[in-house]
């Protein structure tokens, strides 16, 4: 006796089904994709900040105080289509990069070099950056001194620029200077 086989597949139902699923999961992983990515980019800010903070506290423990001169906002670019973002092919100082624009600004350390706030707490960005750098006095130097220094930039070319904050301050007891204090403030959550 012979018997016929019957062939089964997916009913269109069941294909329906799994595309729904694919589709769900898809619209809810993408968004924390790219906010991961924009989280790993912004760990350059911390970690440059937390060098400048590094260089103060160097500087506050060696003088009493804090350097005096204020570090213009660094590196200088050119925003590619009116974004706040770079938009360059982040080139080392010596030329060398890629051709392709990856939103990150150039290295000019002589920019960082040649001025007197970032030289005084010797603080230079020699490499590709996704953030510009600033630093400002705050406060007169002496008990009450007080500075902040600032990593600014737009990672996803959006014009919303996120901001880190570096606050560092002298710390007294009874009238005496005992060292300084320095914290870091990062920017609104999904604001990065």
């Amino acid at each position: 006796m012979i018997q016929k086989l019957k062939q089964r597949g997916f009913t269109l139902i069941e294909l329906m089904i799994v595309v729904a699923i694919i589709g769900i999961l898809a619209a809810v992983a993408i968004p924390a994709f790219m906010d991961y990515m924009k989280k790993s980019k912004s760990s350059e800010a911390s970690l440059n900040l937390n060098k400048v903070g590094k260089n103060l506290k160097a500087a506050f423990d060696a003088n009493q105080a804090f350097p005096n001169a204020a570090g213009a906002l660094l590196p200088t670019f050119s925003p590619t289509g009116g974004l706040g973002c770079c938009g360059g092919t982040g080139k080392d100082a010596s030329g060398n990069g890629s051709t392709t624009v990856n939103n990150k600004c150039d290295a000019k350390p002589d920019e960082f070099a040649n001025d007197a706030g970032w030289k005084e707490i010797e603080f230079v960005m020699a490499e590709p950056s996704q953030y510009r750098y600033q630093y400002t006095v705050t406060a007169a130097n002496g008990t009450g001194a007080s500075v902040q220094a600032f990593a600014v930039g737009d990672l996803d070319c959006n014009s919303a620029e996120s901001t880190w904050t570096l606050n560092a301050t002298a710390i007294s007891a009874g009238g005496a200077i005992t060292g300084a204090a320095v914290s870091l403030t990062p920017p609104p959550k999904g604001s990065y």
